[in-house]
């Protein structure tokens, strides 16, 4: 049932109960007037009738009655919001019938209510290996729900999609738990830093369907000042964690930090395309090759190409500065979802990758890193026949 089907239900439910107090609601305005006041204040629904039944009433004490009762309304913590939009319905009334006590003045400057503003609440995911992340932002709406500003962001090309949606708690409930099934799970974190996400990313790159209005408009009904810039939290998130840990135990977390993509978060993560290309194209090269060699220096010239890409991406500062944040932001992500171990294995990539002219080959997650961009180029060893049994996992079928 609407709010309005509500409403009309608690009218017709006083109507019948002011009959049944003898008032004739039919009757002349003269003696309708007096009856309906005395009736005021006896149950809520019929209050609702009474303040109806006044603005049909074309007199002044009707419309004293009406102002004098939507004062004292004002003035409760919880006033019955149905009642108050009666009386301004009534109120409404009787002005375009020209009776001139309707018309409220009121003061130069109303007293100021002081109102708690509740603040945003922040939500991010984590980041992909593209380096795309969702990164969303919601408030209390005055007339109830929520009203939720969602982006799309990646860390190299800026803001790729903004949107606006107006739902309930538990349909945002339910969005979340759609995008967890979509590997796209959020989890809280501190608004202003998320704030700052979305604004830098709007810095970099203006959504496609962005005419430069869609995101500025819609960041103005959260926050009335300039987004600021803000470190990300993680830095003083993961202290407490790091107390006890040694340097031992950086090099330690470094030599088995590929075992990171064990983790979900880390399924599609590989190098760039656009940065892998040619050392990927040598890689093709070499194993097209007509000049008959062994296998142990087929293995060995391959390693070499791995080898020279990894270098010449991670030795690059921006490249470096790139999966330093990454795996920051991984770290916080981690965070985030209390797997604090994580969160330092993650962190500890980053402060290897932050640090000039460290050596970077002990870092065993760059190492896995760099090997699964040429994983789908790796030679196979032809099975025997015998021993073939179909993949029920692959979703490819290849001609013989």
């Amino acid at each position: 049932m609407s709010k309005k089907e509500k409403r009309e239900e608690r009218l017709i439910h006083g109507d019948e109960m002011l009959e049944d107090r003898g008032i004739d609601l039919e009757g002349p305005d003269a003696t309708l007037l007096p009856a309906l006041l005395a009736a005021s204040g006896a149950h809520p629904d019929s209050d609702l009738s009474v303040a109806d039944y006044l603005g049909s009433i074309a007199m002044d004490e009707a419309a004293r009655s009406l102002v004098e009762w939507e004062e004292r309304l004002e003035k409760e913590a919880h006033p019955d919001k149905d009642l108050m939009r009666i009386i301004r319905r009534s109120l409404f009334r009787l002005q375009q019938r020209g009776v001139a006590a309707a018309r409220r003045e009121r003061p130069a400057r109303e007293p100021v209510r002081v109102i708690d503003r509740v603040e945003p609440s922040g939500y991010i995911s984590p980041l992909d290996g593209a380096g795309n992340r969702l990164a969303w932002l919601s408030r209390m709406r005055p007339e109830g729900g929520l009203t939720v500003m969602t982006s799309v962001i990646n860390d190299r090309i800026g803001m790729r999609d903004i949107g606006v949606m107006s739902v309930n708690k538990a349909r945002l409930r339910e969005i979340f738990a759609d995008a967890a099934r979509h590997s796209a799970p959020l989890e809280p974190a501190p608004h202003r830093y998320v704030d700052w996400l979305m604004y830098e990313a709007y810095q970099r790159g203006v959504p496609k369907d962005d005419q430069g209005g869609g995101y500025p408009l819609l960041r103005a009904e959260f926050y009335i000042t300039v987004a600021a810039p803000v470190a990300s939290p993680v830095h003083e998130m993961i202290k407490p964690h790091l107390a006890n840990q040694t340097a031992q135990d950086d090099e330690r977390r470094l030599d088995d930090s590929a075992q990171l993509f064990n983790e979900p978060e880390f399924f599609g993560w590989a190098l760039p395309e656009e940065v892998v290309r040619v050392h990927q194209a040598r890689f093709r090269d070499a194993q097209d090759s007509t000049i008959v060699i062994s296998k142990e220096t087929m293995t060995e010239r391959l390693t070499a190409i791995i080898d020279q890409a990894f270098e010449e991406v991670f030795d690059a500062p921006p490249m470096r500065q790139l999966y330093a944040h990454r795996q920051q932001e991984m770290a916080l992500w981690f965070l985030l979802t209390e797997k604090a171990d994580l969160a330092r294995t993650c962190y500890a990539v980053h402060k290897a990758l932050s640090e000039p002219g460290r050596v970077l080959k002990q870092v065993s997650f760059l190492r896995a890193l760099a090997f699964r961009s040429f994983m789908h180029l790796m030679p196979r060893e032809p099975q025997p026949e015998a021993d073939r049994k179909p993949d029920p996992s692959s979703l490819i079928v290849r001609p013989d």
